[in-house]
């Protein structure tokens, strides 16, 4: 029997994967780029500092602040790859979505788009693999910020109640409405967040996902 690929036919979850890869190879040269330039300014201010061009001082400063950089880049590489058997954990929304935003500055041809990210006082914590929500938040990022308007901003708000939470990534001012698109991020979004429970869906100019509370998970599993 034929299969669909052969028929010239593409599945969801083949839809959704390619899209995913889609997004991590941005931000992979992206990141990767971004190591490229510390690392040579390392090797300039090594030169500098065995040369003695510039004060002792300024030399071991600017190695440091380099190196800090660079801890910090390795972390975010790291975030990146999948993590097929890890579990559901605890986690802090705004810790997540801080982290989300940090990588996505790394994309090409969207790190110039700032994003605001707003937490309601009252949400839970969620229960998530880490390492899945962050790549499906890196998606609804995508679709929010190719939503903005020039020189408009992108909003993470978060909100919920004792059983879900609910974070929407949308762009505060859009230029135009990208339904088609927005709909592939949401299927990609989806599609990482299937296995633990989790949902996305496309809104206006943008994307939502839907997580469950580890208060609730704690209810289910008392029941």
């Amino acid at each position: 029997m034929v299969n669909g690929r052969e028929n010239g036919l593409v599945s969801g979850a083949e839809r959704a994967a390619t899209r995913w890869l889609t997004v991590h190879d941005e931000l992979l040269r992206g990141i990767t780029h971004a190591l490229s330039n510390r690392i040579a300014t390392i090797v300039a201010s090594a030169y500098t500092l065995e040369h003695g061009d510039v004060p002792l001082e300024r030399s071991i400063a600017a190695l440091r602040t380099e190196t800090d950089r660079m801890v910090v880049l390795l972390q975010q590489l790291r975030q990146l790859p999948e993590r097929p058997n890890a579990e559901p954990e605890p986690m802090t929304v705004n810790d997540i979505c801080a982290s989300a935003v940090g990588v996505h500055q790394h994309h090409g041809e969207l790190r110039d788009i700032e994003c605001d990210i707003e937490v309601s006082d009252d949400v839970y914590p969620v229960w998530a693999e880490p390492q899945s929500l962050l790549h499906a938040l890196l998606v609804a990022l995508t679709a929010a910020k190719r939503n903005v308007a020039p020189g408009s901003r992108v909003l993470m708000h978060a909100l919920g109640d004792a059983n879900v939470v609910q974070i929407r990534v949308v762009a505060r001012d859009a230029a135009s409405a990208n339904d088609a698109l927005n709909e592939l991020d949401a299927e990609a979004a989806n599609w990482l967040l299937a296995a633990q429970g989790a949902t996305a869906r496309a809104v206006s100019h943008g994307c939502e996902l839907e997580l469950p509370t580890l208060l609730a998970i704690r209810k289910a599993r008392k029941a």
